[in-house]
Parts: C-alpha cells; structure tokens; sequence
C-alpha cells in the first residue's frame, strides 16, 4: 500500500471512525474538523510508527497535516 492509502485508511477508521466516511485527499482536514490537536497528535505518533520516521516539533505545521495529499508530499520529501 502507498503512503496515502494507508494515511487515508488511518484518518477514516481511527480518526473518523467510520469507513464509509466521506474524505478525499484534497479536504482540509483542519477547518473541516476531522482533525483537531489531538487528532494531530495521533495522527505523528501513527505515521513515525508505521513509516519508520521522526517528524520533528517545527515540522508539525498547518501546510504540513492539513489535506492527505500535503501529507504524502511531506512524507514523500523526508
């Protein structure tokens, strides 16, 4: 599975709680409120786990968590 996938996967059934969810790569997942602090926090602790990655504190930014899509291009430059 690719990075945005999994990353999907992960924010529909662990975040959202719902697999039938609605979300496309592109939402904003911050002013949607899908995702909230905590949620951010869940979600850095999930991709070091399972990438195998340290995302350190200055990169936890908006442009870097807010759509799948500025994820997987965040992950795709580490």
């Amino acid at each position: 599975m690719d990075h945005k996938t999994i990353l999907m996967d992960y924010i529909k059934n662990d975040i959202m709680r719902n697999r039938n969810a609605k979300l496309n790569e592109d939402d904003d997942l911050l002013s949607s409120g899908i995702l909230d602090s905590l949620g951010i926090l869940q979600l850095v602790a999930f991709i070091e786990k399972t990438f195998s990655i340290r995302i350190p504190d200055e990169d936890v930014l908006f442009e870097n968590f807010q759509s799948v899509n500025a994820m997987t291009a965040y992950l795709l430059k580490e």
